[in-house]
């Protein structure tokens, strides 16, 4: 719902920008986040100190609302609360690009004899009798502006951890899936050139190709096995890579039952093809010492 203060109302609507109240206030703030199934999550608060919109939220007669818009979706989805601080989660697959949001206070129901006598003196004197649904507060957002990119291992941080294994443990590294996240162990001599790398723009390419795409071939072959689900299906590096098939459309788990492409195809496709961008980080690295 895009509403803004050239917006004509029959009434006063308290709002910044508009002169309809004196010294009211109506503010309200969202914080935004992806949850671990990389769900758009909205962290609402409102608050005004219009002592006639706070006696009408106490007794029931409104509520905060907050209404969201995807255009490139046409996705609408609205929540309504009692509570001044309240969440909301949108589907990853209902919103791309950008999202409009709007917080409100609007009317659960039917009031008569609306008064505030903070109103402007255009209004001195007036009483209105308003029906559920009509706005007595708004404030309107800058767009959210929405990560376009299925590519979740872009930060390879959201869903993998490399830790270093004891010292009498085995050489080769050795993904863990039990965890959280997609837990790799190196040893300690491993470890040591990772961690002097790993924060090094130029060589995390090299070094996804070199451990995230070996460890992403051993996740997509344990996801084909028959109990897959009842051992990983819960875990947020799960939901995260089948969010990022949902992105693409995908289900990630028919797709894997498909059979139409091996894993280690699986792993190049999610990371958005991790060897070519090794050997352009390789090139680049050597074109700069010769320079």
């Amino acid at each position: 719902m895009k509403i803004d203060n050239r917006r004509l109302f029959t009434y006063p609507v308290l709002a910044d920008g508009r002169d309809d109240y004196k010294t009211c206030k109506f503010t309200a703030d969202v914080v935004s986040s992806f949850d671990a199934a990389n769900n758009l999550r909205l962290e609402v608060s409102c608050q005004t100190n219009c002592a006639e919109i706070n006696r009408l939220i106490a007794n029931g007669d409104a509520e905060y609302l907050l209404h969201v818009e995807c255009p490139s979706t046409i996705y609408r989805g609205v929540t309504a609360r009692s509570a001044k601080n309240f969440s909301c989660t949108i589907p990853l697959d209902c919103v791309r690009k950008e999202l409009d949001i709007t917080a409100f206070v609007v009317l659960r129901r039917d009031v008569k004899n609306f008064f505030c006598d903070d109103w402007n003196e255009d209004f001195s004197g007036l009483t209105f009798s308003l029906s559920k649904g009509s706005p007595l507060a708004y404030r309107r957002f800058q767009p959210l502006i929405l990560p376009d990119d299925a590519d979740i291992f872009k930060n390879v941080g959201s869903i993998f951890s490399v830790y270093k294994r004891p010292p009498d443990a085995e050489k080769f590294f050795k993904p863990n899936l039990e965890d959280d996240k997609i837990k790799i162990g190196l040893n300690e001599d491993d470890y040591a050139v990772y961690r002097r790398h790993c924060d090094n723009p130029t060589m995390q390419p090299i070094l996804n190709a070199m451990i995230i795409l070996p460890t992403l071939v051993y996740v997509f072959e344990e996801l084909k096995q028959p109990n897959a689900i009842d051992n990983h299906g819960s875990k947020p590096w799960f939901l995260s890579i089948k969010a990022a098939y949902r992105r693409l459309n995908i289900d990630l788990m028919e797709y894997l039952l498909r059979e139409e492409k091996t894993s280690l195809e699986l792993a190049q496709e999610i990371m958005n093809l991790p060897l070519t961008k090794a050997l352009e980080s390789i090139a680049h690295v050597f074109d700069a010492e010769d320079s």
